[in-house]
Order: structure tokens, then sequence, then C-alpha cells
């Protein structure tokens, strides 16, 4: 199996803009936020135009809230070029996958999104070729459907199927379809730990449950390690996140904080097993969210990623005293519960 890490937006937009432009057959493309303002670094509207004019089957599926600022004119650009455009649009929910899938051969997952304020971020993309990139494949496909698709993806079904687990497996949270997985993968996870579980996000407001995993945790001797940005995108969730950061640190969980804008979503439990994708860890993720990722627990891949955290780790400050927390902190924790469903 080959794979590849990127570990920034514009490396990965790169290594996306040079895979999709060697497509021959097919270019799924399914985004959370896809915004045509990226035109001076790559331009990705016109690449997959380009292709769809010349024969290769270009699918997008977008979710209509994130990619809401595409503009009409890159949407009609799109569609005149034969390239087939669809949006998910569930009441509450989000299509939060970030998967690029290049003639059903080779398959990105992770992170990054596709907007100019995104470029200087570090982040994680993971490009995989093998086997599972057609349990990647098939995902889309379930996705596209659902937002209205009528190609039937007969080349996907007639493909053999890996059971079980083998060195990377795709993992798929689609909570008003079925049961979530999410809390269970996490708290499986989690809870076979012996030393040491590492978590990076951008967004930190955990659900009780996961406040009380993380709490056991760190009592039965796991050192649980989160590396956060000090600050994010959103000054609002950066406030939220001072409060539980300073909750978990009164039960021994350890926080690094990243000088800058850090959008990677990693769980690395004892460098032997990594779930890497698209969820952070708030509600909106593990409750209303569509996610998608792999868990991992091959020896080259785990030594690079834990390679990638400790790079990172290198640029953050351990915080030893607890963040002030203002009365308006407090407040905005209640309205980000309150407004979760719709952010």
């Amino acid at each position: 199996m080959k794979y590849l890490f990127y570990t920034t937006s514009q490396s990965a937009w790169d290594g996306l803009y040079k895979a999709m432009h060697s497509a021959k057959e097919s270019i799924y493309f399914e985004m959370y936020i896809f915004v045509d303002d990226t035109k001076q670094a790559n331009d990705f509207i016109d690449l997959l135009s380009f292709k769809a004019k010349n024969g290769v089957k270009v699918k997008i599926v977008l979710d209509w809230f994130g990619s809401f600022g595409l503009s009409g004119e890159a949407q009609k650009k799109l569609r005149l070029s034969g390239a087939e455009l669809l949006f998910f649009r569930k009441f509450f929910r989000r299509l939060h996958h970030k998967v690029v899938i290049v003639d059903e051969t080779i398959g990105f997952l992770g992170g990054v999104n596709i907007h100019k304020s995104a470029r200087m971020w570090d982040d994680l993309l993971v490009r995989l070729e093998g086997p599972i990139v057609n349990s990647l494949t098939g995902s889309f496909f379930r996705i596209y459907k659902l937002c209205g698709g009528k190609d039937s993806g007969e080349s996907i079904h007639k493909r053999k199927a890996i059971l079980g687990r083998t060195r990377i497996w795709l993992f798929e949270h689609i909570p008003y379809l079925r049961k979530p997985r999410l809390q269970h993968a996490y708290t499986e996870a989690i809870s076979g730990a012996k030393k040491r579980v590492i978590l990076v996000t951008p967004y930190f407001t955990p659900s009780k449950w996961l406040i009380e995993l993380l709490r056991e945790s760190v009592d039965r001797g796991v050192k649980i390690e989160v590396m956060i940005p000090i600050k994010t995108d959103s000054a609002f969730l950066s406030r939220a996140n001072r409060r539980y950061i300073n909750i978990l640190k009164e039960y021994g969980v350890v926080f690094y904080l990243l000088p800058h804008m850090n959008h990677a979503k990693l769980l690395l439990v004892d460098e032997s097993l990594a779930l890497l994708g698209s969820a952070n860890l708030d509600a909106l993720s593990f409750d209303f969210n569509t996610e998608v990722g792999v868990f991992l627990n091959d020896e080259k891949m785990i030594a690079d990623i834990t390679k990638i955290v400790d790079g990172w780790k290198a640029k953050t400050v351990e915080l030893k005293n607890p963040l002030r927390v203002y009365f308006l902190d407090r407040l905005l924790v209640v309205i980000v519960r309150l407004l979760q469903p719709i952010l």
C-alpha cells in the first residue's frame, strides 16, 4: 500500500491538484468547504471544468452550508463543463467529509478544506493507494446517492470486498442513517490505551461522556495529551475551548498550545493505533455531522504520524497554569451547546 501525508493546507492542495490533473477516467470530489477563492494558489474550478470537458467523469458533492460561499458563476461553469455538482442538504446536519478520489485508484481524506483563509494552516491529509480506495469510493457513492446522484457506481460493487480489519480500514459516521459510531470508536480506542493517548484538534468542546472517559483514563495511569491552537480561526470557539481546557486540566490532562492554527483531527494511541479524518472533538461531529476517517495500525504509517506529531509538539508551549476564563467564556459554552446543531 502506498501513502503520503500532507501537513499543511497548501501542500495538500498541491497534492490534490497534481493528482486531479493526471486523472484519466474519473474525479470524485467531496468537501465540506469548497470556495472559489484559491485561484492564485490552485484554480480547482478551472481544473475540474477542464477535466470534465475532456471526458473525465467529474462528480462533486458539497455541503450546502459549508460551501455556501461557492459563487454562482463557479457552479455554472462546472455544470456547463459536464461536471455533476450536488449539494448535501439535511436539516441540522453537515457533510463534514474532505475526500477526493482519482480514477478510483488514488484516494485522499483528512481535515483539509479548500478556502483562501486556510492556506497557511497546519492540517493533516493522507493520500492512499490500494484496497482501501475501494472502500473510500463506496463511501463516496453512498453520500452521492443520498444527494440525488443517479450513477449506480456498478464498478465499485463488482470488486471483491475487503472484510475485517487490516493494516488500515475506513471509518464512517452517519448519525441520521444509523446509530452513531464515533463515540463507540473513541471509547474503544481510548479505553484500550496502556500508556499514552494524543489528541490533536482545533475545536475542543467535548461532551460529558468524553470528559469522563479522559478522566478515567488519567486515573488508571494513561497520559492524555491534547494539542490545540492557542487561537483558532473563530474567536467564538477559541473562547469556548478555554473553559473545557481548564476542566480537563484539573483532571490531569496535559495540554500543549500550538502557536498558530492547526486544523488537523487525530487520535494516536500508544504509538500503535491512529484515527485520522474529519471529526473534531465536539458534539457537532459526534452527534450531528457525517464524518469519515481511517483507522490504521501499520507500523511505518504510525511511525510517520508520530514524527509529524513530534514536529508539531516541538513548536508548542505546555500549559502549566489554568487559562483565565471570564463570565463571557462560560456564557459562550452554553451558547455553543445550544447552537451546535446549526453552527
